[in-house]
């Protein structure tokens, strides 16, 4: 997760959020995956590591879009309500996995329904907004482009 959310940033800029969304559920998904059926050390530290950058990468991409399609005025409320979106589907991941190995599915199970349900949400990032394209102003050099969503350049006080 460390090493994955500076690099989404980049990926972000790059592709744009509904790839780097899809592309990092999918190795989320397949991470989850790897867990379940590792029996040795490599296989675990394999399915961390992919479990690691595909949250990490996830985490910001999410954290990016909700707040960049939120008014500037509720940026805070919309981190927050994603934030807590973010904490509580957590909650019930480990909820819905202690059922299942409760109800004698082994540890296998929860970890195969958990992977599906990443594989869910890597064909929900699809519904994610697109790309807006890049416009040229007046003023701009032939390699500056601004988006016209961007509110970087946005004060944060009124």
């Amino acid at each position: 997760m460390v090493l994955a959310a500076p690099v989404c940033p980049v990926l972000l800029r790059r592709v744009g959020a509904r790839p780097t969304a899809v592309a990092a559920m999918t190795v989320l998904a397949l991470g989850v995956l790897v867990l379940a059926r590792a029996t040795g050390t490599l296989a675990l530290c394999t399915g961390f590591a992919l479990l690691g950058a595909g949250f990490g990468t996830v985490m910001v991409a999410a954290t990016h879009v909700v707040v960049r399609q939120a008014a500037v005025t509720s940026a805070g409320v919309a981190g927050g309500l994603q934030q807590t979106a973010m904490n509580v589907g957590p909650a019930l991941g480990v909820a819905a996995s202690t059922t299942l190995r409760v109800l004698g599915g082994g540890p296998g199970l929860p970890l195969v329904a958990l992977a599906g349900i990443a594989s869910v949400g890597a064909v929900a990032g699809g519904a994610l907004p697109r790309r807006a394209s890049a416009v040229r102003t007046a003023d701009a050099g032939a390699d500056d482009r601004r988006d016209p969503q961007d509110r970087s350049r946005v004060s944060a006080r009124p």
